[in-house]
């Protein structure tokens, strides 16, 4: 049994990394996961940090500075781009633009140096996931990791298309030209991959809870579905519980005591994932604050600019791919306020459908069931108990009297 669980828990943990391979994967690309977070070998457990010595030392300054390097591409790139082509727009265009640069340049530096900062929680949400996962195996449902994986795996890819899009409109817009490409992509387009990104995480982890949140409420309406079958089955089993002793090995028993630590179980479980998601919450919730600010800054200001440039007299070919790059970045940062909400959603929804489940439940009867259970097992072993010790008693007493016997003689 034991070696059945260590097997189990160890195909959960393998299932689990699989499914976060890539996405890992990616984000220690653009700098915001730690290098040194070792996925591959021992899970999402930091090894290095337990045996200590030289190769973590150079794995975090070499992070670092990879870091620092994308940092500072990114805030040059901006100055460039501010000091080279926004003087030529009009101060209200050129205000809002600065406010963009700002809120980027902060969302930037919040992802790279809070993955470093907040490391200890890649670990801690691993573990409570990987904790749950079992639970809920235990309880007879399973998390559908292929399932999170081919999602995750689509969004990356819808990401990567988009983001090609965005690069070759941008390179047309430039005509051609490799070094203001390479400016206007690393202040708007690297910014952005890596304030998604960052993102990407938060919905990652919500879509778990929010998978387990539908695991649990799928148990408990199974569980009505099964006490709503055996209703019919209850008035043979109180006239039984009035006539007989009931055994603890009887099935009608069991089943109750099943039901009544799955409930149980359940109950536990939807606990720990209000914990989990309030830590996650609170972990994001900066990231999402700037996110939804900068993108309500955005958004104004391409609206702005699709008006400015759709009211001009003279049309040229670089109007219309700033008409495209504009529209694109109006869906970039609707996605990513779509990013935060629709997970949130889903997982709200599933929270709020656990209250209207248990409404269904008839808990007089089911109390009554269980408890006329419980009473009939006490009731047994009570009998056993009192046979036992009149047994005993009656062999002490016949010991007694044949020890008299003895001595009269």
């Amino acid at each position: 049994m034991v070696l059945e669980l260590l097997s189990n828990k160890q195909l959960l943990k393998s299932d689990f990394i699989r499914s976060t391979r890539k996405l890992v994967r990616i984000c220690q690309l653009y700098g915001t996961v730690p290098w040194y977070l070792d996925l591959f070998e021992g899970g999402f457990l930091l090894r290095e940090h337990q045996q200590g010595g030289l190769r973590l030392w150079c794995m975090q300054g070499l992070n670092m500075i990879y870091s620092i390097v994308i940092a500072s591409g990114i805030f040059i790139a901006t100055i460039l781009q501010t000091s080279l082509d926004d003087w030529k727009m009009p101060f209200m265009t050129q205000m809002l633009y600065i406010s963009e640069y700002i809120a980027s340049n902060v969302v930037v530096l919040m992802v790279l140096i809070g993955c470093h900062y907040q490391c200890c929680y890649y670990q801690q949400f691993t573990e409570k996931l990987l904790a749950i996962t079992a639970r809920i195996a235990s309880c007879g449902a399973a998390v559908d990791f292929q399932r999170i994986e081919t999602t995750f795996n689509r969004l990356l890819l819808g990401v990567a298309m988009f983001f090609g899009s965005v690069l070759a409109v941008d390179l047309l817009y430039n005509d051609l030209l490799f070094w203001s490409f390479v400016r206007s992509s690393s202040v708007f387009c690297l910014s952005n991959i890596i304030n998604v990104l960052g993102l990407i995480q938060y919905a990652y982890l919500l879509y778990f809870i929010f998978l387990f949140y539908s695991d649990v409420n799928r148990l408990l309406m199974s569980y009505t579905v099964h006490a709503s079958r055996d209703k019919h089955f209850r008035a043979r089993r109180r006239l039984l519980y009035e006539t007989t002793v009931v055994s603890p090995s009887d099935g009608g028993v069991t089943l109750l005591y099943d039901y009544a630590h799955l409930v149980d179980r359940l109950r536990s479980i939807h606990l720990d994932l209000n914990e989990l998601l309030e830590q996650v919450n609170n972990c994001f919730g900066v990231l999402i604050v700037c996110t939804t600010t900068a993108s309500f800054v955005v958004l104004s200001l391409q609206l702005f600019c699709i008006y400015q440039a759709t009211t001009v007299q003279a049309w040229y070919a670089q109007d219309t791919f700033l008409l495209v790059y504009n529209v694109l970045w109006i869906v970039l940062h609707a996605a990513k306020v779509l990013m935060v909400l629709y997970p949130s959603h889903l997982v709200q929804k599933e929270r709020e459908r656990t209250g209207p489940i248990l409404y269904h439940f008839n808990p007089h009867e089911k109390d009554t069931a269980l408890n006329n259970a419980m009473v009939g097992a006490l009731t047994t072993y009570l009998v056993i108990l009192i046979q036992f010790d009149t047994t005993l008693k009656q062999s002490q007493s016949a010991a007694n009297a044949s020890q008299k016997d003895g001595s009269i003689k």
